[in-house]
């Protein structure tokens, strides 16, 4: 039987499919205020969720890549840019990024390339792991050629990616809670999880169903995305 038909994977393609029935019922039942702020903190969440886990690939795999296989300065370069992010509280960064982007859009993609960013340095370090897993794996680009290290090294590398991007929508929910919190958002910012989880005048039922729905999510994506284990 394929890993793709486990029943792990069965049951998290099945939590998704509950999660999107959430989403189409709240969009097309008859919508109370709560409702409408759940639905359309669903819609942000699924929407902005997918953008940054695709931004993020995009700034990842070249990064990641060349830093583990190319000239040794692409990996001091890629330390030192995630060691200064690093240091830096992941809050004040987002309030930069609210304060510089003019558009929801702007921000969101700003976060993609900081998520981006992290996910780079851990497939530079699988790159660098199953380099020397393998005895006879050269060590650099120059001498592997292309079209094998993106066929067979490259796909293996990519699981710890896939891993952390399942926990993109519960770390933009809580990152968004935190600014509503300190009141770095501004408030004419699109309704979203975060503000129904950390606003202290908040519906009830809105943020037990956007904790809810958060959880259901990242378990579901989790599930899907983790890489069998090896016996």
């Amino acid at each position: 039987m394929t890993e793709s038909l486990s029943p792990r994977r069965r049951l998290a393609l099945a939590a998704c499919a509950v999660a999107l029935l959430i989403l189409l019922a709240a969009l097309l039942a008859p919508l109370s205020p709560q409702l409408l702020a759940y639905a359309r903190g669903l819609q942000f969440a699924v929407i902005a969720g997918s953008l940054i886990m695709a931004v993020a690939f995009l700034v990842a795999i070249p990064l990641g890549t060349l830093a583990a296989s190319g000239p040794r300065v692409f990996d001091t370069a890629l330390r030192f840019v995630c060691d200064l992010f690093s240091s830096l509280p992941t809050l004040f960064v987002a309030a930069v990024f609210w304060a510089w982007a003019d558009r929801s859009l702007s921000y969101v993609c700003a976060l993609g390339a900081l998520r981006g960013l992290e996910q780079a340095w851990l497939l530079r370090c699988e790159i660098v792991r199953l380099e020397a897993e393998d005895d006879a794996a050269p060590h650099s680009l120059g001498r592997t050629p292309v079209l094998a290290f993106l066929r067979l090294r490259l796909p293996a590398a990519l699981g710890p990616l896939f891993v952390s991007a399942s926990f993109s929508v519960a770390w933009l929910t809580a990152l968004d809670a935190a600014l509503t919190q300190a009141g770095l958002r501004p408030h004419a910012a699109l309704p979203t999880w975060g503000l129904a989880l950390a606003e202290p005048h908040a519906s009830p039922l809105c943020a037990t169903l956007a904790a809810g729905s958060v959880a259901l999510l990242t378990v579901s994506l989790h599930a899907l995305f983790r890489p069998p284990r090896v016996a």
